[in-house]
């Protein structure tokens, strides 16, 4: 009778959680102190997260709120809202994208020169 998994199989599985344990190791989890927002694709506007108090601003209608550490989507006009549930930025490459509404916002460290996050 032929076996359904082999010695080799296991092997093959604990390399991939091994490599997957140690992606999650070095994840960066740098505060991010700027953010980067753009509109078609193009850079809009540099913000600083680092003032106390909360700043809004308005883009294609995109509400987006940043101050305090953290930036976030208040509301948008799309309908399915999955930029607004992204929830609070915080952490360098992390991003929310409105796609109907052509915007994006993207946490990128702590200058305007850090490498930025691709996804694809």
């Amino acid at each position: 009778m032929k076996r359904l998994i082999t010695v080799s199989d296991f092997i093959v599985i604990g390399i991939i959680l091994l490599a997957a344990v140690l992606l999650l190791l070095f994840k960066s989890n740098e505060i991010g102190k700027t953010a980067v927002i753009r509109v078609d694709g193009k850079e809009y506007k540099t913000v600083s997260l680092t003032n106390d108090g909360k700043t809004e601003i308005s883009v294609n209608g995109v509400l987006i709120v940043y101050g305090g550490g953290e930036i976030y989507v208040e509301n948008s006009t799309c309908h399915d809202k999955i930029c607004v549930n992204a929830g609070h930025l915080s952490k360098k490459g992390q991003s929310a994208v409105c796609v109907p509404n052509r915007v994006s916002v993207e946490i990128v460290g702590n200058d305007k020169s850090a490498p930025k996050a691709v996804t694809g």
